[in-house]
């Protein structure tokens, strides 16, 4: 093997075993600068005083804001949509805030919240609530497939997501969780 053949291979090997130290660097310190999402979790669920079994966490993201590193955290419990913002070195509330959506207001705190909702409102079933978007679709449920119906919050707002095909065409609705009021509803071509 030539002189030149050997110094160009040891410097791609260089320049690879570089970027590959540099990679796995950034990894550790980015593993070790920032706290995990589970102690996120756990900080949310200490404040709030809920078990990890009685909620539903639907988001927990890093980002970064005004210079600052942060975990956006957002999960659900009895009805009740709550939203944090963690410091993601230090594990600082910065923010903390709910929407209880069993009266459709919203109450908000920036600081430390506490579980002290009573939430009696009683939802209607996800059959009621595809029944009301097969209606108002001019359907029966005899000639529509791949049936979905999920539960969430929109702005605030318990709905349910409906989801069916007829022939070529994909409905989605979102109905009101409460009222059965269509929030709202699109068609499209498959």
């Amino acid at each position: 093997m030539k002189k030149g053949t050997k110094i160009i291979i040891i410097s791609i090997v260089s320049v690879v075993v570089i970027l590959l130290l540099g990679i796995l660097g950034y990894f550790i310190y980015v593993k070790s600068a920032y706290i995990s999402k589970d102690v996120v979790k756990e900080i949310v669920l200490n404040d709030t005083k809920l078990k990890e079994s009685d909620v539903i966490f639907k988001d927990i993201d890093l980002d970064l804001d005004d210079g600052l590193h942060k975990y956006d955290v957002e999960f659900y419990y009895n009805r009740v949509e709550y939203s944090y913002e963690i410091d993601a070195k230090t594990g600082k509330i910065i923010t903390g805030n709910f929407i209880n959506s069993s009266d459709n207001n919203s109450e908000n705190s920036n600081t430390t919240l506490n579980n002290n909702t009573n939430d009696n409102k009683n939802y209607i079933t996800k059959e009621e609530a595809r029944d009301v978007a097969i209606n108002d679709a001019k359907l029966s449920l005899d000639n529509v497939t791949l049936i979905k119906v999920d539960f969430d919050y929109d702005n605030g707002i318990a709905v349910y997501e409906v989801e069916f095909i007829n022939n070529n065409l994909e409905y989605d609705y979102e109905i009101n969780a409460i009222t059965k009021e269509i929030v709202s509803k699109k068609q499209e071509r498959r």
